[in-house]
């Protein structure tokens, strides 16, 4: 019996091509239109009488502008304000703005509705005001050497105490606010007022604020995300007191662009604990990596951003928060 000879790498060959033929599936490159959705996003503080909504348009490219809008605000299904257009200085800026003046408390089921004037673009938020953070029990202040990388730089260290409210999951922000103020009398005997506020702090020390992933001194200091907007959640203290702890650097004076005699200096940190949604603490993590210098757009996954908006785009927070302000001497005060 003569044997048959088969070339098995010509075979392979042949089945390469019937599955890539029968894969093969053509792609349009064009742009195609696709409905634009309206874009709301506001951070606001319960409350305040004060706050802004954002509104635009989706793009291909990049957000688009709405001529003229529409926005309610509802409490508890009654209509408590039809917000006003905020009137920006610059001819350039044609991002809308609306200011939203009711004022909002723990429970209250809150509807803030927007539509443009020609009706085709619709947009609203649902979301019932959160509890604000227990009271902050306790501020501990000094300046402490901090070391980064080679280096040891003065900073000004706080240590912060409170409870997390009992039997629920939460989800925090702390923000440090601040000012220095100077009264100065100027060379030819006028009087004038200069101040500076700052809110930059190092998070890298505490376990709640890292996400349970301390770095201390210099040791992959910068091989994470920083905490930049200082959120948490209560995962590592829940139902427990706890106390955070964080940096800023010392404030830097005003500047005054003449020889002036110094009155009075005053120095002061406004400390706050908000209570947020997991919408907003999803968000501000996210952002917390699209403004690090870890961010890698060719090389990292896309980063998907929370949205409560219905029918459109964005993130419309509602925030309490507890407050403590404390004073601070001269001695954390750096000159110009």
């Amino acid at each position: 019996m003569q044997k048959v000879k088969i070339y098995y790498p010509f075979i392979y060959i042949v089945l390469l091509m019937i599955l890539a033929s029968s894969c093969y599936n053509e792609i349009s490159l064009k742009n195609e239109s696709t409905t634009p959705k309206l874009v709301m996003n506001a951070f606001i503080n319960a409350d305040s009488t004060n706050n802004v909504l954002y509104l635009n348009l989706t793009g291909n490219s990049q957000l688009n502008h709405i001529d003229k809008a529409i926005v309610e605000v509802y409490v508890d299904n009654q209509l408590k304000e039809v917000a006003s257009e905020v009137q920006t200085q610059s001819v350039y800026d044609k991002q809308k703005r609306y200011l939203i003046t009711t004022k909002f408390t723990p429970g209250d089921k809150v509807k803030i509705e927007a539509r443009t004037e020609d009706g085709k673009h619709r947009a609203w938020i649902e979301e019932t005001v959160l509890q604000p953070p227990l009271p902050i029990e306790k501020v501990d202040t000094t300046t402490v050497k901090l070391r980064i990388y080679d280096s040891y730089y003065d900073r000004l260290r706080f240590r912060i105490t409170f409870t997390d409210r009992s039997n629920e999951t939460n989800f925090y922000r702390l923000i440090l606010e601040r000012t220095v103020t100077i009264k100065a009398r100027l060379e030819d005997n006028r009087d004038t007022v200069a101040f500076t506020k700052s809110y930059k702090m190092l998070c890298n020390e505490d376990i709640a604020l890292t996400d349970g992933q301390p770095n201390v001194g210099e040791s992959d200091f910068f091989d994470n995300p920083e905490n930049i907007y200082g959120v948490f959640s209560d995962a590592y203290f829940k139902d427990e007191n706890y106390t955070l702890n964080v940096y800023m650097q010392p404030n830097y004076s005003p500047y005054l662009p003449e020889p002036y005699e110094v009155i009075d200096v005053q120095q002061e940190c406004l400390i706050r604990i908000q209570s947020i949604s997991q919408n907003d603490f999803k968000y501000l993590k996210a952002l917390n990596v699209l403004d690090s210098d870890v961010y890698d757009p060719i090389m990292m996954e896309p980063i998907i951003f929370a949205s409560n908006v219905n029918g459109g785009l964005g993130l419309v927070s509602i925030t309490t928060e507890t407050t403590h302000r404390i004073e601070l001497n001269e001695e954390h005060l750096y000159p110009y």
